[in-house]
């Protein structure tokens, strides 16, 4: 019987030494590859050197086969010196080319790889092939070492060798799968530069517009693009369907439909890809309706759309909510055999979750066990993200036990548990965490930092923290962001001024959310020094502060140190840039404005002028609308001059202003000015402006006669004027003017508020009309102005006052009834009804629902009481009832100091009367009012 080939294969080397044939270096070569495969390294170098001291000759495969075991046994440097003895050199270049190939395998250690290359080339003179130059930087690539890919690239153009389209297009899509996209395109840019020669392929081009594409780096394609049209390169399908996800991807729709329809236009066959990327960047924008006719143009040129095709469909229904037309688009799937996979199922049930829909979540989970879909981590991370969201941790937990959760599982569940503020929870999600060996992300230490922080493990929250580099991580903004504001919460703002302090000294961060939030809680605690100090180090660090922070820091300082505490900020901030300085003192002159700290408000105006910053009208106007409040008739007329000179005549709040000024003088005179400059029309602001004048000069018949003219002479009137002018009319006795003012205000078509209702009431109860009273206050019940708490005190301090203390009551229950909340007022008027007619005990009563709505007495509540004790002459129970809550550090109004000190002193307690004198002058609000009836 022959054998293939027609020789016997040559038997093994122990038969040939029992049969006493001579041994060639071929029989030991066989030998040692055979020991090499089953991995006896050892063995083979043993042999290779009993062979050599056999005076074996060896040839240049024995050499090799020795290399390539010392090599897997991890000795790099010694494999080169071994394979260095290889001759003739004819063949060295071969032989290095295999070895480190070899050290490039799949399962190889590519800093053997590294270390080999290194020595051949340095200390043995080897010259690898270009092959292998590229095939070890594409495995270097593959496996995400783009600094090994590095180092190849270097050896390889230091040793002379040709760079080529191929070798620059694989690093640089190694870099874009890396996600290193800025390395990437500098290292793009060095080869252009520094490798003579060299001219970019189409290949490598693509892989660019990926980086241009991660980069955000949108503005750089199009010089790409002119680049390739002037060399006349021509792009293909692949280099297309990036440059259109890039622009997708990026947002710019029309720019990405563009380059699509540029493609067909030259010719170019778009392929299920390029149309599956127009769909998919259409869907992420919304477009979805615009879709369909893409899958009939697909259709029409032979693109058979695909499932993922689809998936992006479904996608793009469920970000529009559109769940039925996304369901019906699966159904359709389903029956013309096409099988849903996960991730479909992933995308529906997160919008269902995300919706709130959870029981057809886990009807669908049921549908793909059903089918046999395997059930992923992603997909059960919706679930349990949907029910943390809807209050069901608990249930959620339940799932994720059954789930090999990563770090989104987790980070949820913690996450859920500290919106739930459950102690216990984020106790045993730690637990399970620190159990289950997943390295966990810079996402997952913020939540837990945040959790720890949450049940006040102060300490170990810290420890994590600092724990963060070690593990490989880098605590990010939100990182310092979270653990600054959680201590801040805690109350531990020294902690926080470390963490701040480190955060300064050791990070780039060029965002002012730290800053921001430790500002806002520094201010809030009434820490203002050091709060303007991180308020100078985020001008130091030339970072632009937020709108919000600085009018903080003004409230701050208001609050600590009033107008003074703010122009000394004004003065310490001088440092900011000019933008800035001037928006700080506007701010600061309109809030001085508001607060009617007019000479405060004119200094930061000066400094606004000194500087020459432009002021706003709004700034302008706040100011003289507190002049004119205060009477600072002296100032306003050369500053409203100022303001006409910066702002011109006709800005709207110069005429009103001025109008307003002029009203002071004569109403007549700002109305034909006001009617002057807008042309023959009265702007309602200046019409309120002059009713509020004339109103407040005591003259409201004459605003009744000015709103009545301004109806007859077509003006626009509006329910504010009518609010003012009927209020002062009630007040002033006026009430058949006032009802005829009503009655003309429901024929113009302008309905009467709660407000004026309320001005009516309060004016027929004044004048003892009780039962038009209550024939108003039936009519608000039976329409749809419903009564406030306001409407409920008028009628309540009325029948008190008349001694109808029972209708009273009555009146008090029927509010707490109808869902309205009795203030502290309203209480009084009932406690003073009862103490005023000698019904003390009532009086107490009532003041022990005070815990009930959670209300606190005030110094008029106590004060009535103690009033109505004396009036009965129980001065023993006034004092006692004085003494308890002068314990609670609150003390009476200046009439139940003085009925306490009458009492006592009449009871010959003169010096129980004294002390009582001494504690009344102790207190600021009685001071202050003894204070304005001495100067009035």
């Amino acid at each position: 019987m022959g054998f293939p080939g027609g020789e016997p294969p040559p038997p093994p080397l122990p038969t040939l030494i029992k049969l006493g044939r001579a041994i060639t270096a071929r029989h030991v070569d066989r030998l040692l590859a055979a020991l090499l495969r089953r991995r006896r390294h050892r063995l083979v170098g043993a042999l290779a050197c009993q062979a050599l001291a056999n005076s074996l000759r060896p040839t240049p495969r024995t050499h090799l086969l020795a290399a390539c075991a010392l090599l897997d046994s991890s000795r790099p440097r010694d494999a080169a010196r071994r394979l260095a003895l290889a001759w003739p050199a004819s063949s060295a270049t071969r032989l290095w080319d295999a070895l480190l190939r070899r050290a490039c395998a799949e399962h190889g250690d590519l800093r053997h790889a590294l270390e080999l290359l290194s020595t051949s080339v340095d200390d043995h003179g080897a010259v690898p092939s270009p092959s292998t130059y590229r095939a070890m930087i594409s495995e270097f690539c593959a496996r995400g070492d783009m600094a090994g890919a590095l180092k190849v690239f270097d050896t390889m153009t230091t040793r002379g060798c040709q760079v080529d389209d191929g070798v620059c297009s694989v690093i640089v899509s190694g870099f874009s799968k890396a996600r290193k996209a800025e390395a990437g395109l500098k290292f793009y840019d060095r080869v252009r530069k520094d490798v003579s020669g060299f001219e970019p392929g189409l290949v490598t081009l693509t892989a660019v517009v990926n980086l241009l594409g991660r980069d955000e780096r949108i503005g750089e394609l199009a010089e790409l693009i002119r680049g390739m049209e002037r060399k006349g390169m021509m792009g293909d399908e692949v280099f297309y369907s990036s440059l259109v996800h890039v622009y997708m991807k990026s947002g710019l729709l029309m720019e990405g439909l563009r380059e699509h329809h540029i493609m067909l236009e030259k010719g170019i066959a778009a392929d299920v890809v390029n149309y599956t990327t127009v769909i998919d960047g259409m869907c992420r924008e919304g477009s979805v309706e615009k879709v369909m006719g893409f899958l009939d143009e697909m259709e029409r040129r032979g693109a058979k759309p695909n499932l993922i095709t689809y998936t992006s469909l479904v996608g793009g229904f469920c970000k529009r909510n559109r769940l039925e037309d996304a369901f019906s688009i699966v159904r359709k799937l389903e029956q013309t055999g096409v099988v849903v996979d996960e991730y479909v199922y992933s995308i529906l049930i997160d919008r269902l979750c995300k919706k709130g829909d959870l029981d057809k979540a886990f009807s669908l989970l049921g549908e793909m066990e059903g089918k046999g879909i395997k059930v992923g981590t992603v997909t059960y991370n919706s679930v349990i993200n949907g029910l943390c969201k809807a209050g069901e941790t608990t249930k959620a937990v339940e799932i994720s036990e059954a789930v090999t959760g990563d770090n989104f599982t987790y980070s949820t569940l913690l996450h859920g548990y500290i919106m739930e503020e459950d102690t216990i929870g984020v106790m045993e999600i730690q637990d399970r965490l620190e159990s289950s060996g997943i390295a966990v992300d810079v996402v997952t230490c913020n939540v837990l930092i945040k959790a720890l922080f949450m049940i006040n493990k102060v300490d170990d929250a810290c420890s994590l923290f600092h724990r963060m580099r070690d593990m490989g991580l880098s605590p990010n903004i939100v990182t310092y962001h979270t653990s600054i504001d959680m201590l801040c919460k805690l109350g531990e703002f020294d902690m926080a001024i470390e963490f701040f302090d480190e955060y300064s000294r050791y990070t780039t961060f060029s965002s002012t959310v730290v800053h921001n939030g430790l500002i806002g809680a520094l201010c809030n605690a009434g820490k203002v020094i050091i709060a303007e100090q991180i308020f100078c180090n985020l001008i130091h660090k030339k970072l632009r502060s937020d709108s919000c922070t600085y009018r903080k820091l003004i409230h701050a300082n208001f609050k600590e140190g009033g107008e003074q505490g703010v122009l000394n900020f004004i003065g310490k901030v001088g440092e900011l840039d000019m933008d800035l300085f001037s928006s700080v003192c506007s701010y600061a002159c309109s809030f001085l404005s508001n607060r009617d700290c007019c000479q405060a408000a004119l200094n930061v105006y000066k400094i606004i002028r000194t500087q020459l910053f432009a002021v706003p009208s709004k700034t302008f106007y706040k100011l003289l609308k507190s002049l004119l409040r205060n009477g600072n008739e002296h100032v306003i007329q050369p500053l409203l001059s100022e303001f006409i000179k910066i702002h011109g005549l006709h800005e709207p709040r110069a005429i009103n202003m001025l109008s307003c000024h002029l009203s002071k003088k004569g109403v007549g005179e700002a109305i034909r000015f006001s009617s002057y400059m807008n042309n023959g029309s009265v702007p309602v602001s200046v019409l309120r402006g002059a009713v509020y004048a004339l109103k407040k000069e005591g003259g409201i018949l004459e605003a009744y006669n000015f709103l009545k003219e301004a109806q007859q002479s077509g003006f626009p009137v509006d329910l504010a004027m009518y609010s003012i002018v009927v209020e002062g009319l009630c007040r002033g006795g006026n009430l058949e003017k006032a009802l005829d003012l009503c009655g003309s205000m429901k024929k113009e078509g302008v309905h009467p508020t709660i407000i004026i209702h309320n001005s009516v009431l309060s004016g027929l109860c004044q004048h003892g009309c009780f039962t038009e009273a209550f024939r108003l206050f039936d009519y608000l019940e039976r329409s749809s102005i419903l009564p406030t708490v306001i409407t409920y005190a008028i009628l309540i301090g009325a029948l008190c006052r008349e001694g109808f203390l029972d209708d009273a009551y009555h009146f008090f229950q029927k509010m707490s009834n109808n869902g309205i909340r009795p203030t502290t007022g309203v209480y009084n008027l009932l406690i003073s009804g009862y103490c005023n007619y000698g019904l003390t005990e009532k009086a107490l009563e009532l003041l022990s629902h005070f815990e009930e709505p959670f209300l606190l007495p005030d110094a008029f509540t106590l004060g009535a009481v103690i009033s109505g004790y004396c009036l009965k002459g129980d001065t023993e129970a006034a004092l006692s009832f004085f003494n308890e809550y002068h314990c609670k550090e609150m003390v009476p109004d200046f009439v139940g100091f003085m009925s306490l000190v009458k009492g006592l002193y009449a009871k010959g307690r003169i010096e129980e009367s004294r002390g009582i004198l001494r504690e009344m002058f102790q207190c600021k609000q009685v001071v202050e009012l003894i204070n304005i009836v001495g100067d009035e």
